[in-house]
């Protein structure tokens, strides 16, 4: 069985991790739980577990460092980052450090089993040859740098109202379907999502300028409509634009 460790400051999170991962997943025993990232690299130490399912935002020692860390002591861990936070630059960060997957809360329960299954068959898939290994690791390296050059692209034309996966995956020169397929794989959402969420982020920040009217704040991230805009700003953050900078202007 493989060895997983959960490391989360919410219990339910930690529990429903759990369930999943007993009910619904097979070659895998969850045997310790960490409620910060410290807790969490000493149970590492002790315990060295195949699989290190984290949040990004813990106390005492945020997901990302914790995998530094790891790394830095030559643990042979694999990494999921459960995260209930769309910051763009977290996705990116996350990458760097070569996680298996970025998967967002709530967990879709489908997709976190299918990125299990990943992960036991990395794990358990002896490569024969060195050559094999190298051609492999090789490939890995070319599809993270991709992804790393599609993000950049993202925030480079995010503004574009008719910006689309098409676009990133023409700039790649292979098929919509290919590109989206592989953007979810690496960063654990879509690019639809990860587009959404940079405008509304990008959005955001406008709103915490006075001298920008909110309604062309829709227009300088993307929204050529404005009730579009205010609707998909209130989705992704519980309030509207100008709610949002009223609450801003009050803090």
């Amino acid at each position: 069985m493989l060895k997983v460790m959960i490391a989360d400051d919410e219990r339910l999170v930690k529990k429903s991790l759990r369930v999943l991962i007993e009910t619904e997943s097979e070659g895998f025993e969850v045997v310790v739980e960490a409620e910060n990232g410290l807790e969490a690299l000493r149970l590492a130490e002790q315990f060295s577990p195949d699989l290190i399912i984290t949040d990004i935002r813990m106390p005492s020692m945020d997901g990302l460092e914790l995998i530094q860390q790891v790394g830095a002591r030559r643990m042979n861990a694999e990494f999921i980052i459960i995260s209930g936070y769309s910051d763009f630059a977290y996705a990116q960060s996350a990458l760097r450090y070569g996680v298996t997957d970025y998967i967002l809360k709530p967990v879709d329960s489908d997709y976190f089993l299918t990125v299990l299954q990943n992960v036991r068959n990395k794990l358990q898939d002896k490569l024969p040859t060195h050559t094999d290994a190298l051609r492999l690791e090789i490939e890995d390296h070319h599809y993270q740098s991709m992804i790393k050059e599609a993000l950049a692209f993202l925030e480079q034309h995010y503004a574009e109202p008719e910006f689309s996966v098409k676009d990133a995956a023409a700039y790649f020169g292979i098929s919509s379907n290919y590109f989206s397929t592989l953007f979810k794989k690496l960063t654990g959402i879509s690019f639809t999502q990860c587009l959404t969420q940079l405008r509304i982020e990008q959005a955001k920040k406008h709103l915490q300028k006075p001298f920008i009217k909110v309604y062309e704040i829709g227009q300088l991230v993307g929204y050529e409509d404005y009730t579009h805009f205010s609707k998909t700003f209130k989705k992704l953050t519980g309030c509207s634009p100008s709610e949002y900078r009223k609450r801003w202007k009050e803090h």
